[in-house]
């Protein structure tokens, strides 16, 4: 045999076995046990139950959210105020007689009726301060409650009501000026102007949140927190009068207004009524009037006679130049002066007023 031949074929073959002895030899992989079940399921992605279409959803807007507010009627100006004061933004508000108005000779339009027709409430002085809303309310077919806001409180006799209301009637003829009897000659036994002593608007703001916490128990907490704020401020001022009338000597303390507004006020904090230049709810005065005041006013010695906001003053003037004594500061009495006015607030009023009599008294 060719020698070289089966060498290499020897050397083939001891190659061939030692190639398999090294494949025979390599460990076997280890297999990975499997996962328990649980942890099996808790790891698989859970499907996603199938959802229902939804539904759009209303768009609120703030015009939806907003509550009803109360209608409100208070009949003149400073009574506005002392609701605005309680009830705040809760409720819409109107006011009949407006700033720098007289009450007394208010003739009510078609468009107050309407107001009474929509309201829900009715805030009136009562004491016949208002001779006209009985009528309106009636023609209004107004179904309003109404709150007669000086309820509690103990009304002033008028001083001179018996004596005017005879020479008003004693001498007229049948049928004679039967419209101003009907107007603003028309009063009761009472002075309606209970708002001039600070301590009678106290229980005033009281009667107002009792009944709008009434109509709106929803709002009730609110109206009595803004109440005692309000009471807070109110007695401060009271306070403040008291001690500004103090300056002016007793003996000066003697008051001629344009008509009886100021007997609250002359009760409250120490002063004497003179006199007044025009009747106990505005009426026209005689010639015999205008001379007996004249002489009362020397008499008593008054230094001034005080013109009001919702009164002429020409008849003033001709009563203070014959009793030869000056005209005082204007006051507020029952009405509140324009916006930006020493009279646009109830507090601003009395505050300005108590200023002006001690200005001019003492």
């Amino acid at each position: 045999m060719n020698r070289p031949y089966i060498l290499r074929s020897c050397a083939a073959l001891i190659g061939a076995m030692l190639l398999l002895s090294a494949c025979g030899s390599a460990p076997e992989p280890t297999p990975t046990p499997a996962p328990p079940a649980e942890a099996a399921t808790a790891a698989a992605p859970t499907a996603e139950p199938a959802q229902p279409p939804v539904a759009p959803q209303p768009t609120f807007t703030p015009e939806a959210l907003v509550v009803p507010k109360l209608n409100v009627v208070a009949t003149f100006s400073i009574l506005a105020d002392l609701v605005q004061n309680v009830a705040g933004d809760k409720v819409e508000l109107v006011t009949l007689v407006d700033r720098d108005t007289d009450a007394h000779e208010y003739e009510p339009s078609p468009s107050d009726a309407a107001k009474l027709a929509n309201a829900q409430v009715i805030f009136e002085n009562g004491l016949m301060f208002e001779t006209w809303l009985d009528r309106l309310y009636e023609s209004s077919g107004s179904t309003a409650r109404r709150v007669v806001v000086t309820e509690g409180i103990t009304p002033r006799p008028f001083e001179h009501g018996e004596e005017e209301h005879a020479h008003e009637h004693g001498d007229e003829k049948e049928g004679e000026h039967s419209h101003e009897k009907e107007g603003k000659h028309e009063h009761g036994e009472f002075d309606p102007h209970a708002w001039q002593d600070v301590r009678n608007v106290i229980e005033m703001v009281r009667n107002i949140a009792q009944a709008l916490s009434e109509l709106d128990p929803a709002n009730a907490e609110f109206y009595e927190a803004n109440a005692q704020a309000y009471i807070a401020k109110l007695e401060a001022l009271d306070e403040e009068i008291v001690s500004q009338v103090e300056q002016i000597p007793e003996a000066r303390r003697l008051l001629v207004t344009s008509h009886e507004a100021l007997g609250y006020f002359a009760d409250r904090y120490g002063f004497k009524l003179v006199g007044t230049v025009l009747g106990t709810m505005g009426s026209e005065p005689s010639a015999q009037d205008i001379a007996k005041l004249v002489e009362e006013i020397k008499a008593q010695g008054a230094k001034a006679i005080f013109v009001e906001n919702v009164t002429n003053p020409k008849l003033v003037e001709r009563v203070a130049q014959e009793a030869g004594v000056v005209i005082g500061p204007r006051l507020f009495t029952d009405a509140l002066g324009a916006p930006g006015s020493p009279g646009a607030t109830y507090i601003e009023m009395m505050r300005y007023n108590v200023q002006a009599i001690v200005q001019a008294l003492r």
